[in-house]
């Protein structure tokens, strides 16, 4: 529980669960990466575009740099 607002309380994952969060996201990069190797050139600038303005209208943190830097969710 946070001890600034009772109604918080902070979790962490298990290195088990850390393993399964890295393991999801490595396939999901994966599967992300073949959808992507079919684009033109052009679609694909198009894409980056797009998920550029859509992060910045919504308001998204970047992702970290590497896999040494915190999670910009929170997550340790």
């Amino acid at each position: 529980m946070s001890t600034d607002n009772r109604r918080e309380t902070l979790l962490r994952l298990t290195a088990e669960g850390r393993r399964t969060v890295e393991e999801v996201t490595a396939r999901r990069r994966r599967e992300i990466a073949l959808i992507v190797e079919r684009l033109s050139a052009q679609q694909r600038l198009a894409l980056m575009d797009a998920l550029a303005a859509f992060n910045t209208a919504g308001a998204e943190p970047l992702a970290p740099s590497a896999a040494t830097e915190p999670s910009p969710l929170g997550w340790e």
